[in-house]
């Protein structure tokens, strides 16, 4: 083999994982934009792909509200009811504690509740509830209908008991999602993780998102 011919040879096996390199970074970066698992175990894109649609629901004012002026700005969203005795209140004090860290580095964070317990959970019921918890909650109500079509899009599950009584119990999910403008789900967070773990995560995604 000629000094010539190993030369040629380098060059093209040079080029070849040069070539290989370029696809690599290429592919990584598309990759980086959508996955978000280095902000939260629970982030990827693909995950929420299909967790999005058109609803209404009623605010505290007693108005039809839509998903559009929902989610308006970045949203902290969770789903339970007022009489809810010790793990509503929990998850939402520990996510009105997120919104006021993020606060305090400049990320604003909408805290929202909707109720599935719409019986009870009356707009005016609602206003007092949700301002105890933090001033910029705002929480929603609807009809059978329409909550049934928001859970629908967010895999919500909850159950009122078939009883005469108004001291009732209702089972339900205790996710909080995170959500962007235009109702894009970021990622989940489960009941086991605290106020630092909510904003940890929402300020890596906010920057992640930002920045792409």
């Amino acid at each position: 083999m000629t000094f010539r011919n190993t030369k040629f040879i380098i060059l093209g096996f040079s080029f070849f994982f040069s070539i290989l390199l370029m696809v690599f970074l290429f592919l990584r970066q598309g990759l980086d934009e959508d996955d978000l698992s280095i902000c939260n175990l629970n982030s990827t894109a693909s995950t929420f792909a299909d967790f999005r649609g058109d609803f209404s629901l009623i605010d505290e004012d007693g108005l039809v509200v839509t998903n559009a002026s929902i989610f308006d700005k970045p949203t902290l969203l969770y789903f339970g009811y007022t009489f809810c005795p010790d793990i509503c209140p929990f998850d939402l004090m520990r996510n009105a504690q997120a919104v006021d860290l993020l606060q305090l580095e400049n990320y604003e964070v909408k805290p929202i509740f909707v109720s599935v317990d719409p019986k009870r959970d009356t707009p005016s019921v609602l206003r007092e509830f949700t301002a105890f918890h933090h001033p910029n909650m705002i929480g929603f109500t609807g009809n059978k209908d329409q909550l049934n079509n928001v859970k629908k899009i967010y895999k919500i599950y909850s159950e009122i008991p078939k009883t005469n009584s108004e001291d009732y119990i209702v089972n339900h999910s205790t996710f909080s999602y995170f959500i962007l403008p235009k109702g894009e789900v970021q990622t989940y967070f489960t009941r086991k993780e605290t106020p630092k773990d909510l904003a940890k995560a929402i300020k890596c995604i906010l920057e992640k998102k930002l920045t792409n």
